[in-house]
């Protein structure tokens, strides 16, 4: 199936159904923000470790403080002065209770990515299905375009055949106004049929980042219609194995469990050890008094005095903030309530699931019945217009019989063609309903 303008430009794309698959799973909107979630949730994660770090500080000054200040107690008049002072401080502190704050927080964060992990797989199954849906109605639009178009012909062909009949006296006009009424209608249904192949394929085109105006090749895939012979209930039941939108919601569930620990836990007292190591140095550059230095020693440089002297603080803390109290039993009263929402939500992915893998199993059963349906249709209505086409020849049928056959056998040409796509579709769906993704086999 091509795209006829002239107009497009480009290279034609040749797209099959596994490789429109594979591109969409690339570009679709909803897998590239379900990979920025995930992203996100392993930022939190990796924050949570963060409360099982120490905590480091570094600081150093140096200033310079020059005016006319009394120098000592038992001075009499100001001092110019000018001094210079240089130091370093570093400090370091670590809660060894600070682990069990931690991990709470930490197990939370692991369920919770891995519930945006798990979202983000069955995000990946629905734009499977959506696109092998709209890639498999594009191709079924295409197979309904060549039998509308095999129509018109046949119609044409019974005009043009009616016209030198009509000529020579052996049909009557009417006969002739009736085919050629019947030919503009055929020739209005190929219209339509084109423009549905056409704005289903730009649709298909618009899923997969594609400008709609290239030329594109869509072959017909090979279609599976075998059998599916298994039991509602270990269907149900591998559903729950598989589905990961259930999984994801357990995942939710455990992450509100340890979200009720962690709330709980924001109440633990600290217990801190630290470390300091600090050094400073002074250096008196004047001291005047009646305009006369009383500095008449020699100094150490600043850097010197820095170096080498420091001293160190090993520290012992235990603290509480009663106020943590209150805080902490507002935030598990929060989480209790995030956790008793997330059963909720689990329980009704739990029915939805029993739900969807029954509707697809009722769906598949109503398309296995159309396909033998439309089969025996078909082959009666074939059977009738050859019939019906032979008595015509020989004046044994009127117009009117030769029309209402032809009618009826592409009306069977096109439920045929719809039975057998829609068999694959509804096995498709219920692969998805299952937890497969929609190109896996189902048997």
């Amino acid at each position: 199936m091509q795209s006829s303008s002239s107009a497009q430009a480009g290279p034609q794309l040749t797209l099959t159904l596994d490789s429109a698959v594979a591109l969409a799973l690339r570009v679709a909107t909803p897998v590239q923000q379900g990979q920025f979630s995930s992203a996100i949730a392993g930022t939190e994660l990796t924050r949570g470790y963060g409360a099982l770090l120490p905590s480091v500080s570094v600081g150093g000054a140096r200033t310079v403080l020059t005016g006319n200040t009394l120098v000592g107690s038992r001075a009499l008049v100001p001092w110019d002065t000018r001094f210079e002072t240089m130091g370093y401080q570093l400090s370091t502190s670590l809660n060894l209770l600070g682990g069990l704050t931690a991990y709470p927080t930490i197990k939370s964060a692991e369920y919770t990515r891995n519930a945006y992990d798990l979202s983000l797989e069955r995000t990946r199954q629905s734009v499977a299905l959506d696109v092998s849906e709209a890639y498999l109605q594009t191709v079924l639009d295409s197979q309904l375009v060549a039998i509308a178009r095999q129509n018109s012909a046949v119609s044409q062909q019974r005009v043009d055949q009616l016209q030198e009949l009509v000529k020579v006296g052996k049909r009557a006009p009417a006969d002739l106004y009736r085919s050629q009424a019947q030919a503009s209608a055929d020739e209005s249904a190929v219209y339509d049929a084109v423009n549905r192949q056409r704005a289903d394929q730009i649709a298909l085109l618009q899923r997969l980042h594609i400008d709609p105006q290239r030329p594109v090749s869509l072959p017909a895939p090979a279609l599976d219609t075998t059998n599916v012979d298994r039991d509602t209930l270990a269907l149900v039941s591998e559903a729950l194995q598989r589905r990961s939108d259930f999984q994801a919601t357990q995942s939710e569930v455990d992450a509100t469990r340890w979200g009720i620990r962690r709330a709980s836990n924001e109440a633990l007292p600290t217990l801190s050890v630290g470390f300091t190591l600090f050094s400073t140095g002074r250096v008196f550059d004047r001291a005047l008094q009646d305009g006369v230095n009383q500095i008449t020693t020699t100094q150490s440089p600043l850097a010197d005095q820095v170096g080498e002297q420091g001293t160190t603080i090993l520290s012992v803390g235990l603290g509480y903030n009663f106020f943590d109290l209150f805080r902490s039993r507002l935030d598990a009263q929060e989480a209790r309530v995030a956790y008793s929402s997330a059963e909720l939500t689990a329980s009704d992915v739990q029915r939805q699931v029993a739900g969807d893998v029954a509707r697809g199993i009722s769906e598949y059963g109503v398309a296995v019945q159309r396909l033998a349906s439309t089969a025996s249709g078909l082959a009666s209505a074939q059977a009738a217009y050859d019939l019906v086409s032979g008595r015509f020849e020989v004046g044994f049928s009127s117009i009117v019989d030769l029309l209402t056959a032809q009618v009826a056998l592409f009306q069977a040409r096109s439920l045929r063609a719809q039975a057998v796509i829609q068999l694959s579709l509804a096995k498709r769906a219920l692969a998805y309903a299952v937890g497969l993704t929609p190109t896996d086999s189902l048997r």
